[in-house]
Formats: C-alpha cells, sequence, structure tokens
C-alpha cells in the first residue's frame, strides 16, 4: 500500500529558516505575505528584520513616467505600479519634470517641487513629500514659515534623531518676496517642524543637482563660481548640520554621474562628450579621514554609446559585477519629425567594453521632452516613513 503524500508548508519550517529565506525574498513580495499569519506578520514588520533585509537588498532603478516602475538591473524585469494620486493631483504634476527632483535614501523617495502655488486662503501648498513605493506610503512635508527662493535646493538624511530634511538656497539674491531669508533650514521628523541652523552657504558656490545619499549623509557635486573647471563633492553632515567640501573630483567632465558604491563609498561616473571615453571611479571609504578616488576602470572605444543625449537626460548606474557598471540612460530615435520617440536603454559596461544592451521602454509621445528623465538608483525596502505609527 502506497504511504500518503506529505503536505509541505513554509510556515511548518523553523522560524530561523523562514526568516534567511524572507531575507532574500524581494520587498514588494513581502509587503504582500504580511496579512498571511501573526507569526509573518510579527516578523515583517519588526524594525531590526526591516532594517537587515534593507542592509541584504540590491540596488534597482526606480522610473516615474507613466506608472512606477521597478526595474532589477540585472535581469531587466520590472514591477509596475499607479503613481499615487496625491502625487498626480499636485499642482505641479509629478511629469512636470522641470519642477521635479527625487532623492533616494534608505528606500525612502523625497519628492521636491521646485517653484510654490498658493490657495485662494493664502498659504502655500506644500511641494515637499515623503514616499515609499513598495509601501505605497506618501505624507506631504508642510512647507516652512520663512520666505521661499526658486533656487532652493533639498536633501534627506538622518542622524541619532532620526531622518531630517536639509533645504538651502546657493543664491540669497534671488529672493522673491524680501530680504531677510535663511538660507539653512531643517525638518525634525521627530517633531514635525522646521528650524533655522547657523550655518551659511558659500554665495559663490554652483550646487549641482547630481546628489546621493550615503549612510545619512547629502553628497553633492559642486564648482565654485571663479574656477568652474574645478569641481569637487560637497557634504551636508546630518550629525553636526555643516556643510563640507570633502574632496576635488578627480576629472572634471560636462558628463559627471554621482552614485554610491559599496553603501559606504561614492563612485563617479564620467563620459568625455567628443571622444565618448567613460571612466570610472570609486571613493575611499566615507568617515574614514581623508576621501580620495581611485580610477575603478576606463574604456575608450570609437563605438561607445553617449550615455547623456542632453543636459536633463541623467544616465543612472549602479555596480553588480567587478570592473563593469549597468548604466540606464535615455535615448532619442527621429527628433525632429512626427515620429520621434525616447528609448530607455539598460547597458552594461566594463572594461572590456559594451557587454550587453537591451531596450527597456519605448515611448511614442508628443511632448517626448518630459521622458529624458530616466530614473533613479533605488534600493526597495519596507523601512516606514518617520511619522508612519504601526
Amino acid at each position: 500500500m502506497a504511504s500518503p503524500k506529505r503536505s509541505w508548508s513554509l510556515s511548518l519550517m523553523p522560524p530561523e529558516i523562514i526568516q534567511e529565506i524572507f531575507y532574500k525574498t524581494p520587498a514588494e513580495a513581502l509587503v504582500r505575505a504580511k496579512p498571511t499569519c501573526k507569526e509573518w506578520y510579527a516578523l515583517l514588520t519588526d524594525a531590526s528584520f526591516i532594517n537587515e533585509h534593507f542592509q541584504r537588498s540590491k540596488e534597482h532603478f526606480i522610473r516615474i513616467f507613466d506608472t512606477v516602475k521597478i526595474m532589477d538591473p540585472v535581469t531587466a524585469t520590472s514591477s509596475v505600479s499607479p503613481i499615487p494620486n496625491e502625487l498626480l493631483q499636485h499642482p505641479y504634476t509629478i511629469h512636470n519634470l522641470v519642477y521635479t527632483r527625487m532623492v533616494h535614501c534608505d528606500g525612502l523617495m523625497l519628492v521636491g517641487y521646485r517653484g510654490w502655488k498658493y490657495r485662494s486662503d493664502g498659504s502655500r501648498i506644500s511641494n515637499l513629500a515623503l514616499w515609499n513605493p513598495v509601501l505605497k506610503n506618501l505624507r506631504w512635508v508642510e512647507p516652512p514659515m520663512e520666505t521661499i527662493t526658486s533656487t532652493d535646493y533639498f536633501g534627506i538624511g538622518y542622524n541619532s534623531d532620526g531622518y531630517k530634511i536639509v533645504r538651502f538656497t546657493t543664491r540669497p539674491f534671488e529672493v522673491e518676496c524680501c530680504e531677510d531669508v535663511p538660507e539653512v533650514e531643517i525638518y525634525e521628523f521627530k517633531t514635525s517642524s522646521w528650524r533655522t541652523i547657523g550655518g551659511e552657504v558659500d554665495t559663490d558656490v554652483e550646487i549641482t543637482s547630481n546628489s546621493v545619499a550615503v549612510m545619512g549623509n547629502m553628497y553633492w557635486t559642486a564648482y565654485r563660481v571663479e574656477t568652474p573647471e574645478e569641481e569637487f563633492i560637497r557634504v551636508f553632515d546630518f550629525s553636526d548640520e555643516t556643510f563640507k567640501d570633502i574632496c576635488f573630483s578627480p576629472t572634471s567632465y560636462v558628463n559627471s554621474h554621482l552614485s554610491c558604491f559599496n553603501g559606504d563609498n561614492l563612485s563617479l561616473l564620467q563620459q568625455d562628450q567628443a571622444s565618448r571615453n567613460i571612466e570610472v571611479w570609486v571613493s575611499s571609504k566615507l568617515g574614514d579621514g581623508d576621501v580620495t578616488f581611485s580610477k575603478y576602470f576606463s574604456l575608450s572605444r570609437p563605438d561607445l554609446p553617449a550615455l547623456r543625449v542632453r543636459d536633463d537626460a541623467r544616465p543612472v548606474y549602479c555596480f553588480v559585477k567587478p570592473k563593469s557598471v549597468i548604466v540606464w540612460c535615455v535615448e532619442v530615435e527621429g527628433k525632429g519629425t512626427d515620429k520621434a520617440c525616447t528609448c530607455c536603454t539598460l547597458y552594461e559596461i566594463g572594461e572590456d567594453g559594451v557587454k550587453s544592451k537591451r531596450e527597456t521602454e519605448r515611448s511614442y509621445v508628443r511632448d517626448y521632452s518630459r521622458a529624458f528623465r530616466c530614473g533613479y538608483v533605488y534600493v526597495p525596502s519596507m523601512i516606514p516613513l518617520p511619522w508612519v505609527r504601526h
């Protein structure tokens, strides 16, 4: 007589094995698994588990265009979800990329609209939101009470008191409403309030839109007006709430793109506009004294693609294998014709050349210029918004 088949269930496995399996499971799948049972819900909402899962998670790309697309750069597979109505219904829509900038930190996206609008009663409409695309949580940050300039910059980071936002301007002479404007403000999620700090921003420094959050601090590429050829890295340190210049860029190119490397280093992908030669640099570990850059690899070939076709078409990239990068960029076909379109292309580029090329998206839209912002480097996480209680 045949023995009966044994039924198998993940819930019957030892808790420590289940936990290890969950560490290797994508955040989007774990969010769907939360309601399965009380034990899983308790584990998947535990702060220590969430933080460890985030530390083990790999970098993805996120693109917000007609949908929210989170893509695995290795497999090119994507999860797709709708853009939150709160963003679509904002007076500055998320599609208006001239006014929209996003910064990623720990799976949270800080959405900043450049410019301000007012309600009929004269009160300001918030132009800042914090959003976790995986948890689908979004909250608006109340605007500061002080006067706003048209050249505001925003960053997100944290210290021992939790997550914070920094707001500053590098051109205080462009104040729109009055002359007495604080140059640096901090938003405390712990108290849901803004406060002015004493530090000032050098008025002769231009901060670029190329920024990245690493280990709780915000980094930008910058240059001084009188020496624009000398590009350097500027950090806002949330631990002591000061700006610091940490090192010069190894070389200065128009096409210079800042990103993270190994979680605690910076990287620069640079491409010469004329020759299309590519150089990739990585920094020494941040926080370990003087920061220096060393060349990771370089590439000189006549058939290299142009990774940036116009000023607002910055590529994004991440590291998945030694001596290579995966770059996601926007290209244009049929420019100036009625068949004009934009193509999002995924390149794997290493020291031996272009290893692979895959088209991930093709968009035929009349105003194709709004599709140029390809996306952002993003690590999907289950980290809750700082003021959302569980």
